[in-house]
């Protein structure tokens, strides 16, 4: 018995080498791309049996078997199929698998299966495996070709897309306005008015008992302004016998005659005198006060100290030019008034109205402004709101101008600018461009303009338009494009949907059929609000070109990239499926091949039959789990030093048996 235990302990030491084995092998691929770990599992051996055991019997209870193990051995290793981590390479033919399955390579007679992906192009154009030269077998079964000189043909547009939308708010035809930039207004000064408070039969001021003892001041506030000093002195009145007397209106007026902004007007026979401002309206005013030490100097002239304003309103027909609040003058008899601009049609017109001899107020101005400028082209008038404008005749683009103002020489009114408040137009339209593709590959630009009908506003067409250079259009209207209540898109009523081109070079003609979008739906082009959005988005058309790039999708097929922008499919990657991955046997490289085990392979495609995706630009990692490798290695580690001590034990048994005799 005590033999067995060295063999035993000898069983121990080898399953536990293994082990090692096994952990070192997973260590050393921990960055090997693709690889799957293994996992040993050990079982006993055969018992020697001692006793076998015995069921109760009497009054003897059972007794268990009696059993010694011979040791341990390792069964299997299985092999780890847990997904590994993705790691980025950049590389486009690059591809990792997330989920189940392998890639499928062949030398021509056999078939390998990989989780790697690590693709490349060789001379033969043929899509091979970088580590072994193993050419990867496509979804048909064949090999894949990757064609790099390839050229892709162009293909004719035959169908253009739109979306956006039309407004649904009708905004033409209109007709140019051109209008004052300011509203005219017809004011009054602000107004003072003096009068003698002496005998009533002689309406003098007499201002004698004030001015005896000095010079008196009065202070004159014009618009806001600054005070303007008025001196009154004995100098400025008679001298009868007893002293300074009483003087005319006249006399007084003139002492006021130099103050800015202000008109004064005497009245000698009914002793008064006007004080009125040159301004007019809301933002005249004036204001008398008495000098300092002058107090009575406003009652001797029936005056007061309170602020007066003027008035203003909006001109009428009848205001006269004169009660302007513009003015920075009244107009006088003979005073000249240029009007000058542009007709509808860009013919210019000039003339100088005379006040007094052409007239007086607004009418009359509106009048000559009518008579100079062409009346079969645009009209004048003055608006309710005050406002000179001038309208165009028909609806369209217009050139139409307007200006007035004072002659050489004078400045009465500050006549404002005269500036378009709406700009002429035809009826709605809403205008994109594309490109269209014709079967040589050259590119033809299409002008296409959306008009609203004139009759029915919910109601539109289509023209198309090319340079004469570039071919011709033999059909380029698609009529009664109609829209439903909510603004989505109905039916093209006008017979067609297909626009027509011959192009230079080419006999045949090309057909481009027009996709407005689906009937009562919002995807397409649709009739909203009050903006024009519509554009030609999309057309089916390409030119020429050559191939720049390939690289996988999620379904694994091989996409190759071309100059024109344009993608196309060239081949799929074959997915293999096993009924037990753990079956498949190892063959190097990363690489496994079938056995009895693993059943036959399923080909398949990537998404398709419990396959993964396959991930372009990444390699899968490995799926060796260092921390629970580095306990393993401990456990073995241990358990061979275990086994060891029961050899080194038995040894030193057999040792002492040997003494027993000396």
């Amino acid at each position: 018995m005590v033999s067995t235990s060295l063999y035993t302990g000898l069983s121990g030491l080898r399953v536990h080498q293994s082990y090692i084995d096994v952990i070192g092998n997973n260590l050393a691929n921990v960055s090997t791309p693709g690889f799957r770990g293994s996992r040993p599992t050990f079982s006993d051996l055969l018992s020697f049996t001692v006793r076998s055991g015995a069921g109760p019997n009497g009054d003897f209870g059972g007794l268990n078997p009696l059993q010694i193990g011979h040791g341990a051995v390792m069964s299997t290793v299985d092999t780890n199929t847990n997904q590994g981590t993705f790691q980025d390479t950049g590389r486009s033919m690059d591809v990792a698998l997330q989920g189940r399955g392998f890639f499928t390579l062949t030398n021509g007679t056999q078939n390998f299966y990989t989780r790697v992906g690590t693709f490349g192009i060789d001379a033969d154009r043929t899509l091979v495996d970088l580590r072994s030269g193993l050419r990867v077998v496509g979804a048909s079964g064949g090999d894949i070709s990757v064609p790099v000189s390839d050229t892709l043909p162009a293909v004719p547009s035959s169908n253009i897309r739109f979306q956006g939308n039309l407004p649904a708010r009708v905004g033409g035809p209109l007709q140019e306005i051109v209008q004052s930039s300011a509203v005219f207004k017809q004011g009054t000064p602000a107004t003072k008015n003096a009068s003698s408070v002496g005998t009533p039969s002689w309406p003098q001021f007499d201002l004698t008992s004030l001015v005896s003892s000095g010079n008196k001041t009065v202070l004159v506030s014009v618009n806001g302004g600054a005070q303007q000093t008025i001196t009154f002195s004995q100098a400025n009145f008679g001298a009868p016998p007893t002293g300074p007397g009483p003087v005319s209106a006249s006399t007084i007026a003139n002492l006021f005659s130099g103050v800015t902004g202000l008109s004064v007007t005497a009245d000698d026979i009914a002793g008064t005198i006007a004080f009125d401002t040159i301004k007019l309206g809301d933002s005249a005013n004036v204001k008398f006060d008495d000098g300092p030490g002058s107090t009575g100097m406003l009652a001797a002239m029936g005056l007061d100290a309170t602020l007066d304003r003027g008035s203003e309103s909006v001109a009428q027909g009848s205001t006269n030019l004169a009660s302007l609040t513009a003015r920075n003058s009244a107009y006088a008899v003979g005073d000249p008034i240029t009007i000058s601009g542009t007709n509808p049609d860009g013919t210019a017109f000039s003339d100088t109205f005379v006040y007094g001899t052409n007239g007086t107020t607004i009418n009359d101005l509106i009048t000559f402004i009518n008579n100079t400028l062409d009346i079969n082209q645009a009209e004048a008038t003055l608006e309710s709101n005050g406002n000179i404008r001038v309208t165009a005749g028909t609806a369209g683009e217009a050139s139409l101008s307007l200006f007035i103002g004072d002659g050489a020489g004078t400045a009465r009114v500050n006549w404002p600018n005269f500036t378009v408040s709406q700009d002429g137009t035809g009826p709605d339209t809403a205008v994109t461009s594309i490109d269209i593709v014709d079967a040589q590959g050259r590119t033809h630009p299409v002008t296409m303009t959306f008009t609203r009908n004139a009759g029915d506003p919910t109601i539109w067409d289509l023209n198309a338009e090319i340079d004469p250079s570039e071919g011709t259009i033999n059909q380029g209207s698609i009529g009664q494009i109609r829209f439903n209540d909510n603004g989505s898109f109905n039916v093209i009523g006008g017979g067609t949907n297909t626009l027509a081109f011959t192009w230079n070079g080419i006999s045949s003609q090309q057909s481009v059929s027009v996709d407005l979008g689906s009937s009562g739906q919002f995807d397409g082009v649709a009739m909203l609000g009050n903006t024009a959005t519509v554009a030609a988005v999309d057309q089916d058309g390409y030119g020429v070109g050559t191939l720049l790039n390939a690289g996988f999708n999620t379904d694994g097929q091989l996409v190759g990239y071309y100059s024109n922008g344009q993608s196309q499919v060239l081949e799929q990657l074959r997915i293999s499926m096993f009924s037990n991955e753990g079956g498949l046997l190892r063959s190097g490289d990363t690489m496994f091949v079938e056995s009895p085990n693993s059943d036959d392979a399923i080909a398949t495609i990537a998404n398709s039959a419990g396959a993964g995706s396959v991930r372009s630009g990444q390699l899968e990692n490995s799926n060796v789990d260092i921390a629970q490798e580095f306990v393993n290695l401990i456990e073995a580690q241990r358990g061979f030093q275990a086994n060891s001590r029961v050899i080194t034990t038995t040894d030193e048994i057999l040792a002492e048996l040997m003494n027993i005799v000396r």
